[in-house]
């Protein structure tokens, strides 16, 4: 008994002199912290950033998007620009994707691109399953066999449409002509 009373005596000591080495390193750490705050466009004012007139953010790194100049009193924006959402309009908003670690742009989910990721480009879209039917192996390419045949007859079909409504709109004009003149013109460049 007295074996444990000798060590609970030279434990609590030690325990206290333990939380204090941690509470100063807390301490020290928010110090520096607050030391190395950088403000991109606004000032340094005790320990936080003070933005500029359209700029917020812990360090003043968004920008207000809002749509007029007009803000109400307390700086929030009466309407954001297409792809900005938040009370200052200062989030992006990526419909087929995530926000980057900046919080400032987006990273697009494959085929989508653009700043908001809702472009939907033809060229992106090939790769895309172009480079999925490759990943597939041999029964990646008997995908694309038929998908080649469709894209073909598309493309026929639509020229032919395109041939039909020339002559049609130039025949309401009075002129008389055959469905190869029209097929010669169409296929000159210019």
């Amino acid at each position: 008994r007295g074996c444990d009373m000798l060590q609970m005596r030279l434990f609590l000591p030690s325990l206290l002199l333990l939380i204090l080495v941690f509470l100063s390193l807390v301490e020290s750490q928010k110090v520096r912290m607050r030391s190395t705050l950088v403000c991109k466009n606004g000032e340094r004012q005790e320990g936080r950033c003070v933005c500029n007139l359209d700029y917020v953010g812990r360090h003043c790194e968004k920008k207000k998007m809002c749509d007029t100049f007009r803000r109400y009193q307390n700086g929030t924006c009466l309407a954001c620009m297409t792809g900005y959402t938040g009370e200052y309009c200062e989030d992006i908003v990526c419909e087929h994707g995530e926000i980057d670690k900046t919080g400032l742009s987006c990273v697009c989910e494959r085929p989508f691109s653009g700043p908001f990721c809702s472009d939907l480009d033809t060229k992106d879209v090939y790769r895309f399953y172009n480079h999925r039917a490759y990943m597939m192996g041999p029964l990646g390419a008997l995908c694309i066999i038929p998908m080649c045949g469709l894209f073909y007859g598309c493309e026929r079909m639509a020229r032919k449409r395109q041939v039909k409504r020339v002559a049609l709109m130039l025949g309401d004009q009075n002129l008389t002509v055959t469905k190869d003149a029209v097929k010669s013109l169409l296929a000159e460049d210019v």
